[in-house]
């Protein structure tokens, strides 16, 4: 599916080595997905206990474990469970972005299968936080992810440490988290989530 973006530019397709999303606002800001030349860029910026702090799914990996996250991340397969991406300005490496998770909306409503739903999320290294990249990065993310992907809703889920996206995602992108009771915190421990949903983002980014 998908259609013109206000928001980005695609340069080539999913699975090409040039593959990447070009933001708009920000024409220098590029997101694309992972080479196995950027392996080594991608596991230094997991392995940033900054900027894992408040992310299980990697903070306890073994190095081992992240060098199989890094490889993985080069793969866009089919049918599509994710798409992840390195943030770069210019050239210059900012963190890594996109989507995963990638599957139905409603695994137990056979009714809804084929409408799908994802996760996301963004990492920027310390040094370039602050400056609107986070933002500019996960709606270029929201966007690819409904508009071209044609998912239905975008999951975000974070820990209520993690207080730079908390104000991402309630003060820049106007969203309240779902009420979470204590024993449906996630796997990675999150304790809020973000719903972005369809309908709501396509009414306001048309």
């Amino acid at each position: 599916m998908g259609s013109d973006s206000t928001i980005y530019r695609v340069v080539g397709k999913p699975g090409e080595p040039h593959f990447q999303l070009q933001s708009k606002s920000i024409p220098e800001l590029t997101l694309r997905v992972p080479t196995d030349i950027d392996i080594a860029t991608v596991i230094d910026i997991l392995e940033n206990k900054a900027n894992s702090e408040f992310d299980k799914s990697i903070s306890d990996a073994t190095a081992e474990e992240l060098q199989l996250i890094a490889q993985r991340w080069t793969i866009v397969n089919k049918p599509l469970t994710h798409v992840n991406f390195l943030l770069r300005h210019k050239e210059q490496p900012l963190g890594i972005a996109g989507l995963g998770w990638i599957g139905p909306a409603n695994s137990n409503d056979a009714s809804h299968q084929a409408e799908r739903a994802g996760a996301a999320g963004v990492m920027l290294q310390p040094l370039w936080r602050g400056k609107g990249y986070a933002y500019e990065a996960l709606r270029v993310v929201f966007e690819y992810g409904i508009r071209e992907l044609g998912l239905v809703e975008i999951h975000v889920g974070s820990h209520s440490g993690n207080l730079p996206m908390k104000s991402l995602m309630e003060k820049k992108f106007g969203l309240q988290p779902e009420v979470k009771a204590e024993e449906l915190v996630d796997q990675f421990g999150n304790d809020l989530l973000w719903i972005v949903k369809r309908e709501e983002w396509l009414s306001t980014n048309d």
